[in-house]
């Protein structure tokens, strides 16, 4: 088989939650910001995401990262995150997990620092790892953008209950509920219904709402849900679970909900600068954070917050895409997949026709 399209990846997980790091393979991006990089992405080559996201070689599940050359002169990176549904402005697990690699397998030439600044659609991100004497990174830390309140106390009826949930951005916007209002657990075997009533919340959020960020005007609706409950783990303030995408389950407490919430504690008087706050992730993972300072985004009170977390590579992959492939930008199953596998079917080689089984 001629092999015409390969793509390079590492990955890693942080705290449970995957990350394929796109390192080689993917056509270069245009724009003088990641914003537009990203749009540009989104236009010509989202085969690319599915191919790398989607089924055979992901699952309904992933999540990706694709480094590049920053477009921010201070910035040492830059980053554009991905998953099965579409993309994401900012990711805190992810950039746990892009640095993480970074600094262990050196894809970055001439590295030899452990303070990072990665430029993303949301803003530049500053990061610093801690990195023990064999070379191992034991965490990363990350300062992310400014977080705030964006509304508090929206009242909402879905699916026949009525819901209080806290909007709030952390990189990207959050509608945050509890668990008990839902009437769900935040455990693995309820992943069904936690993912169900993400994407049912979350779809009549952004069609009551115009959500929009004050100074970004390209970020804009609710793209996450965060359901949280009482901590299981003894150090932790809040258990959470991040629905985002197609009604992917985030694995890891995630950064930016963990800014999010910070940023709604703080709001609400419940969390001091400095002080420090640990969330727990489905599966028993924490992040630890903390409010570093307050500041300003066009009119709402935000803080600056930073997350801990550590991740571990996982693997590293080279995919081809053949052509040739009738499944090759990939596809999904259940109710989330719709019938996106089925959108386009190449002419098998040397052949007239191509049968695809059942």
């Amino acid at each position: 088989m001629p092999i015409q399209h390969l793509l390079t990846t590492v990955d890693t997980h942080t705290e449970g939650e995957p990350t394929r790091i796109i390192l080689a393979g993917f056509p270069f991006a245009r724009g003088a910001t990641m914003s537009e990089r990203q749009q540009d992405v989104r236009e010509r080559f989202d085969h690319l995401r599915r191919a790398l996201m989607h089924e055979p070689r992901g699952h309904g599940d992933m999540f990706g990262a694709l480094v590049m050359p920053p477009a921010h002169p201070e910035a040492d990176l830059g980053v554009l995150f991905m998953d099965s549904g579409g993309y994401l402005n900012m990711c805190g697990h992810g950039v746990i997990g892009v640095v993480t690699a970074a600094l262990q397998t050196g894809f970055i030439s001439g590295l030899s620092r452990t303070r990072l600044i990665l430029d993303t659609p949301a803003g530049l991100v500053r990061t610093q790892a801690w990195v023990a004497a064999d070379g191992a990174v034991e965490s990363v830390t990350f300062e992310n953008v400014p977080s705030f309140l964006w509304r508090r106390d929206v009242t909402l009826l879905v699916d026949g209950r009525r819901l209080g949930v806290d909007i709030a951005f952390g990189g990207t916007f959050y509608a945050i509920v509890s668990a008990d209002a839902l009437g769900v657990s935040v455990v693995p075997r309820s992943v069904d219904q936690l993912a169900k009533a993400g994407v049912q919340l979350r779809e009549c959020v952004n069609r009551e709402l115009a959500v929009s960020h004050p100074e970004i005007p390209h970020i804009r609706g609710v793209t996450s849900v965060q359901i949280f409950e009482p901590p299981r783990h003894p150090e932790a303030a809040v258990r959470n679970v991040i629905v985002f995408g197609r009604g992917s389950v985030d694995r890891s407490p995630c950064g930016t909900g963990t800014c999010a919430k910070m940023a709604v504690l703080y709001a609400r008087g419940e969390l001091g600068l400095g002080q420090e706050f640990v969330h727990e992730g489905i599966l028993g993972g924490v992040f630890r954070g903390r409010l570093l300072r307050e500041t300003d985004v066009g009119g709402y009170q935000a803080v600056i917050p930073e997350v801990t977390g550590r991740a571990f590579i996982t693997g590293f992959h080279q995919f081809v895409i053949d052509p040739a492939d009738p499944y090759a930008s990939g596809f999904l199953l259940g109710d989330a997949g719709s019938d996106e596998g089925e959108r386009k079917h190449p002419p098998d080689r040397g052949s007239k026709e191509l049968t695809v089984p059942p």
